[in-house]
């Protein structure tokens, strides 16, 4: 079960969290890049940026549906 669901900074590739605690690191399996977490905040090393979770969390989209009345 995933702990999170984040987009590589990078890339753009969706990447699984499985663990999340100080001096993880996580790779993201289409770029490579790697992200250590520390602090709240992940760093990646490729850049030295620092990125929230929150601002790199994959939030899936979700699709609305209206209600039509077929039969009456």
């Amino acid at each position: 079960m995933a702990v999170k669901l984040i987009r590589c900074p990078s890339c753009g590739e969706e990447i699984e969290i499985t663990d999340l605690y100080e001096g993880v690191e996580i790779q993201c399996s289409l770029c490579n890049s790697i992200m250590v977490y520390q602090e709240g905040k992940l760093l990646l090393l490729d850049t030295n940026e620092e990125f929230d979770l929150d601002e790199l969390e994959s939030v899936e989209e979700e699709e609305e549906f209206e209600d039509y009345d077929e039969f009456e």
